[in-house]
C-alpha cells in the first residue's frame, strides 16, 4: 500500500512539474514573440527616420514602446518610496504581513488521515449512522456560513464525508457530517481547511449531546468500534 501511495505521489509531482514546464514554455514563447515584434517595429521606425532625416538617423535611439521613459519613471517612484518616512511604511508593511499570515492560516488544509487504505472499501454510511447524525445534529444542516457565524437552516439530506472519501477519508462517524443537498453538492470533494473544521467543532460542542462530544472533531480517520458501543451511543 505504501509503494502504491509513493508511486501516486510521484506521478502527481510529475504532473505538476509538467504543467509548470508548459507554463514556462508559454511565457518564454510570448516573450520571444514580443521581442521579435519590438525589433521589427524598431527597424521600421529607424528605416522611416533614415529616409526622412538621414543626418540624424545614426544618432537617434528608437524606442517604439517608450521603455526607457517607463524604466526611468519606475526608478523615480522607487526612489520616492525609499526616501519616504519609515514611520509611515512600517505599520503598512506590518499590517500586510499580518494579513498575509492570516490568509495563509485560513487556507491551511486538513492533513490526510492516517488510514490503512487509500479508499475506504465502504462508500455509503449505514442507516444506523444516518439516524445517529440526524439525532446528534437535531436534523439540521451543519454547514457554517459567514465565517462560521451562521448555521444553515435546511434539513439534513446528504451524508457527507468531511474529509472526502475519494481522497482517503473513512466512512466512519468521526468523519460524518450531515448537510443539506445544496451545501453538500457545493462542497464536492474539496479538502476542508483546518479553520472550517475548527468552526464546525466549536459549533458541535454546543448542540451535540455531552456523551457524543468525542465525535465533535471530524478527523477523517477510521476508528474501530464494537457493535455494543454503537448500540450504546444510539
Amino acid at each position: 500500500m505504501s509503494v502504491r501511495r509513493t508511486i501516486r505521489r510521484a506521478w502527481e509531482a510529475y504532473r505538476l512539474l509538467r504543467v509548470a514546464s508548459y507554463a514556462a514554455g508559454a511565457l518564454a514563447g510570448a516573450g520571444g514573440l514580443a521581442g521579435a515584434y519590438w525589433t521589427l517595429l524598431a527597424r521600421r521606425l529607424r528605416a522611416g527616420l533614415a529616409e526622412d532625416s538621414p543626418e540624424y538617423a545614426a544618432d537617434t535611439a528608437v524606442d517604439p514602446w517608450h521603455a526607457g521613459e517607463r524604466a526611468a519613471g519606475l526608478a523615480r517612484m522607487l526612489r520616492q518610496i525609499r526616501d519616504a518616512s519609515g514611520a509611515r511604511l512600517v505599520p503598512i508593511l506590518a499590517a500586510a504581513v499580518v494579513l498575509i499570515a492570516l490568509l495563509a492560516l485560513a487556507n491551511l488544509r486538513m492533513p490526510k488521515p492516517d488510514n490503512p487504505f487509500d479508499r475506504d472499501p465502504v462508500r455509503l454510511f449505514p442507516d444506523a449512522d444516518r439516524t445517529w447524525i440526524r439525532m446528534a445534529a437535531g436534523g439540521r444542516c451543519e454547514h457554517r456560513g459567514l465565517f462560521g457565524l451562521l448555521r444553515c437552516r435546511g434539513p439534513i439530506e446528504h451524508m457527507d464525508h468531511h474529509y472526502p472519501w475519494s481522497r482517503g477519508g473513512a466512512t466512519d462517524r468521526h468523519n460524518l457530517v450531515g448537510l443539506c443537498a445544496r451545501h453538500n453538492l457545493r462542497k464536492s470533494d474539496g479538502i476542508p481547511t483546518l479553520l472550517r473544521t475548527w468552526l464546525l467543532y466549536r459549533s458541535r460542542l454546543k448542540y451535540f449531546p455531552a456523551r457524543l462530544r468525542g465525535y465533535a472533531w471530524p478527523d477523517g480517520r477510521a476508528h474501530s468500534m464494537r457493535d455494543d458501543d454503537r448500540k450504546e451511543l444510539e
